[in-house]
């Protein structure tokens, strides 16, 4: 009898731990397609699965709904690798977005400048994610 309730104690205790690895994976997969955005010394910057086109043309309209004036494009190709920079103001905020190529994606800067001295992550954070957004 005490071998039968320690056979199946095993059993329900291989088979939680199977259902809560198959979770933890469920959940990993989840954070996965998401983009995760980091923040740096002076913006936000992330890894999207778009071209670099394609997430030019998101950082527009995200200019665009955050009632930014673009003031300047640039585009440099540099060892192989496709870079755009795009400059704009808002009312008390000189923002740019730096979108390079990297792998079958693009890497996307976005800084929002306050002052000589001052930047405002959490605004360009927020730019940041609608640009994500717009070139899924």
């Amino acid at each position: 009898m005490r071998g039968a309730i320690r056979v199946n104690l095993m059993a329900v205790v291989i088979a939680g731990a199977a259902l809560s690895a198959g979770c933890a994976a469920a959940v990993g997969a989840g954070a996965g397609a998401a983009a995760a955005i980091h923040l740096s010394d002076r913006g936000a910057e992330s890894l999207v699965g778009a071209n670099v086109d394609k997430a030019q043309e998101a950082a527009r309209k995200a200019f665009g709904e955050f009632n930014i004036t673009e003031t300047k494009v640039k585009t440099e190709t540099e060892s192989g690798r496709n870079k755009r920079i795009l400059e704009g103001t808002a009312p008390d905020r000189e923002i740019t977005v730096t979108i390079t190529t990297e792998g079958s994606g693009a890497k996307v800067e976005v800084v929002a400048k306050k002052s000589a001295v001052t930047w405002d992550k959490d605004y360009a954070k927020a730019i940041l994610q609608r640009v994500i957004s717009l070139a899924a």
